[in-house]
This record gives C-alpha cells, sequence and structure tokens, in this order.
C-alpha cells in the first residue's frame, strides 16, 4: 500500500518550485498582500490558485461562490478558469482590500466575470436560496465558526454534481489536538462532512488542507 509521505519544508520548496507555474500577475498581488504582514497570511498560495483555475477549467463551471475575498486572489484564479461568459460573485464582510483586488481583476482581465457582495456570508446566501440562484462551485474561505453554517447552505445552493471548496481544514496541524475555538470548529466541520451521504468528499494537504465536497443529490 502507498503511505502518505510527510509533508515538510523541503517537499513545500519542490512543489512551489515544480508544481506552479509562475504568472506575473498574481505574484505581483502575492507581493502587495505580503505588505499587510501578519494578516498577509489569510491570503491562498498561489499553487492553491493555479489548482481551483485547472478544477474550473476541467469540471465546465459557469456560476462560481466565493465566501471571502480578502485581497481577491482566489476570486482572480476562479475567475481565469471560467468561459467569457462565466461569472463569480464574490461576498466578503469588508471593503477594506477590495481596492487591492479589483486593481488585480483589472490587471488579469477578469474584473468583468466578478460581482463583489459586501454583506455577511450567511444573509446573502440565504437570500440566494431564497430566490433560487444556484451555483456550480463553491468557495469557502471565512469566519471558521460559521463553516458548518456555510456548508449546510451551500448544500442547498450547490446544483446537483456541484463542487464545494473549503480552506483551511487542517489549521497548521491544530486540528489534531484542537484546543480553541476555530481548530474545534474545523475539526467538527471535517468530521460532520466525512459522515455525510449527501457528498463524496476527500481532504487534500495542499497548503492548509481543502475539503472538496462532489454534491451527489
Amino acid at each position: 500500500m502507498s503511505m502518505q509521505i510527510e509533508i515538510n519544508s523541503n517537499i513545500v520548496k519542490y512543489l512551489a518550485s515544480n508544481g506552479y507555474r509562475s504568472d506575473p500577475i498574481i505574484d505581483e498581488l502575492v507581493k502587495k498582500t505580503k505588505e499587510l504582514k501578519g494578516i498577509a497570511q489569510m491570503q491562498i498560495a498561489p499553487e492553491q490558485g493555479q489548482f481551483f483555475e485547472i478544477i474550473v477549467k476541467l469540471l465546465g463551471v459557469k456560476k462560481c461562490l466565493e465566501i471571502g475575498r480578502f485581497t481577491g486572489l482566489s476570486t482572480l484564479c476562479l475567475a481565469k478558469g471560467l468561459p467569457d461568459d462565466g461569472k463569480i460573485i464574490s461576498i466578503d464582510n469588508s471593503d477594506e482590500f477590495l481596492s487591492i483586488a479589483e486593481k488585480y481583476w483589472s490587471k488579469a482581465g477578469v474584473l468583468n466575470k466578478i460581482e463583489s457582495i459586501i454583506g455577511q456570508g450567511t444573509d446573502v446566501m440565504q437570500s440566494y436560496i431564497d430566490r433560487q440562484f444556484y451555483f456550480d462551485l463553491i468557495f469557502i474561505d471565512a469566519d471558521k465558526n460559521n463553516y458548518l453554517n456555510y456548508y449546510e447552505l451551500s448544500l442547498q445552493l450547490l446544483q446537483t454534481n456541484g463542487l464545494m471548496m473549503i480552506d483551511n481544514m487542517l489549521w497548521s496541524g491544530k486540528v489534531l489536538n484542537p484546543d480553541d475555538e476555530d481548530s474545534m470548529a474545523l475539526h467538527n466541520t471535517a468530521k460532520y462532512i466525512n459522515n455525510d451521504k449527501r457528498v463524496y468528499n476527500h481532504l487534500i494537504p495542499i497548503r492548509d488542507g481543502l475539503m472538496v465536497c462532489y454534491k451527489n443529490e
């Protein structure tokens, strides 16, 4: 039986150098986000973004929903994978970093595919359920205590055979022995999803852990 190798720092460097094809606009946005110091860790890794773009193209996704925008790297990468008539709605509870995001969305030529909504994720998602909006793919990267709520709302918003991706599901390894509110919320979310027969799921050890859920009903 093949065993999972340990993802140590040398493997991470190898993955970054051999699994990510540099994009100057993405690299510039990553550099700009690093100027924000401590909170820059909220940004996804560029190799994750490249993975998102591939998934969107592979599945022929046309309608995306994103919960949690920050400086807009994940939005940009998802939008890059969309066809010309595709659309991603990005929800965030603040417009603090929206100007940064829009600058790079524009530079990447994907601004026309993106609609940015300022509001509480659960409230906006419920409004879409009420209006019978549906999506092919949903990406969640927001407040961890609401992950189970986002998950349940997403299942109502996803088309059958739709895909959900949830970031930070390894939480720097803290989910192994959860002793704080966020790590406990993530641990409970993982266990809940793994026992939910409405989806096929897999937890991928890419960066901080990505839970992928395929809606099968």
